[in-house]
């Protein structure tokens, strides 16, 4: 069994940088989650990603990216992902544009691609892949989001498009609707998936 680091997200990262200590100054954040399996998996990830962590009741490794690394490196994660037969994630974001992204594979199947503002348009779903995760739909069809959007429509046909979008849940890259907050969708994601780091589970493990 590989000694499982007992370090929390506050050793790693400054204070600044700790979600439910200082929300307002965390402007960008990268990082992968790796599920956990069996021993040899986690002894496999640990001599890879030195810097990688987890906490009691959580089903996650965390492996903290720097501030630059904004390009998710696909390939390397779906091959990890192949390697230790199971899910990995990467999710980001950048407060200052409301840039966003979820990458999710399993078992080195591509599952999900979520690409909000970016790389090419601020504000806009530049990419949509893979079928709908159970998360989505409370993170970024809120309906008071909606009531906001249909405030500022230009026209009828315009209030019944947002409508329908909404009851759907529909992602369109391309398209700016539904509007997000990128850091608050990633504290739903990280809440979701109760990753290590962001306040929600038990506490360390040794």
């Amino acid at each position: 069994m590989p000694t499982i680091k007992v370090i929390s997200w506050w050793q790693v990262h400054p204070p600044s940088y700790a979600y439910l200590v200082e929300a307002d100054h965390m402007g960008t954040m990268n990082a992968v989650y790796v599920r956990k399996t069996d021993s040899d998996a986690s002894e496999a990830l640990l001599a890879k990603y030195r810097a990688a962590h987890t906490e009691t009741d959580t089903d996650f490794f965390a492996v903290p990216q720097p501030d630059q690394q904004y390009q998710c490196p696909e390939r390397q994660l779906l091959d990890l992902s192949a390697k230790l037969h199971t899910d990995v994630i990467w999710l980001s974001f950048q407060s200052t544009v409301d840039a966003f992204q979820f990458h999710h594979w399993c078992s080195g199947k591509h599952m999900r691609s979520i690409v909000y503002g970016c790389f090419e348009r601020e504000r806009t779903w530049e990419r949509v892949e893979g079928d709908p995760e159970p998360w989505e739909r409370q993170t970024f069809f809120n309906p008071r989001h909606l009531e906001i959007a249909l405030k500022y429509a230009k026209d009828a046909t315009e209030r019944r498009e947002l409508q329908r979008i909404y009851r759907e849940a529909e992602l369109s890259p391309g398209r700016e609707e539904p509007s997000l907050d990128a850091r608050e969708c990633t504290w739903r994601v990280a809440e979701h998936f109760r990753f290590p780091g962001w306040g929600l589970a038990g506490g360390d493990v040794g």
